[in-house]
C-alpha cells in the first residue's frame, strides 16, 4: 500500500493520495485475496501516460524497492514473465483510461498450439516456502480446472 501511494504521489495533486481500503478480504471460488483500494486527484493537464510511467509495473507485482526488485526477479525467475504480471488497457479520446494487472489468466498460442498460465506469490522476509508454494497450487487450481473441463 505504502509503495502505490508513492508512486501515486508523483502524479497526484498535493494531499490527495488516500487509501479508500485497507486489506479488505474478499472471498472467490478458489481463493480469498486481501484487496487495498488507493486514489489520488492529479491536474487536469496531468497527461495519463505519465500516471501509467510512475504507477507500472505494480508494487504488488515487483515488490520493494521497485527497481532493485525487478532486477532481482529478472536473475532469479527461469523464465521470462510474459504478459503474466504485466498490462492491459486503453485510453478514450477524453482522457479516460483503465489498466489492469494481469494475473490469473490462460494464454493460448494457436500458432504453436501452446497454453500456458502463471501464478506467484506475495513473497516477504516472514514467509514460509512450502506455504507460498502451497498458495500457488491452490491460485493455480481453477485455470487448471478450467482447461481439463
Amino acid at each position: 500500500v505504502d509503495l502505490v501511494r508513492n508512486d501515486l504521489s508523483h502524479t497526484a495533486c498535493k494531499g490527495s493520495v488516500e487509501v479508500k481500503e485497507l486489506c479488505k478480504v474478499y472471498s472467490f471460488l478458489q481463493v480469498h485475496q486481501m484487496i487495498s483500494t488507493i486514489q489520488s486527484k492529479v491536474q487536469p493537464e496531468t497527461n495519463p501516460v505519465d500516471i501509467i510511467k510512475t504507477t507500472f509495473p505494480m508494487g504488488s507485482m515487483t515488490g520493494a524497492p521497485k527497481i532493485s526488485a525487478m532486477k532481482i526477479i529478472e536473475n532469479l525467475e527461469e523464465t521470462k514473465r510474459g504478459l503474466y504480471s504485466g498490462s492491459v488497457g486503453y485510453f478514450a479520446p477524453n482522457g479516460d483510461f483503465d489498466f489492469n494487472v494481469i494475473i490469473r489468466s490462460i494464454l493460448y498460442n494457436e500458432t504453436k498450439k501452446y497454453i500456458s498460465y502463471s501464478v506467484g506469490g506475495a513473497i516477504t522476509a516472514k514467509s514460509d516456502p512450502l506455504k507460498e508454494y502451497e498458495e500457488c497450487l491452490i491460485k493455480a487450481k481453477a485455470m487448471r480446472e478450467a482447461l481439463e473441463d
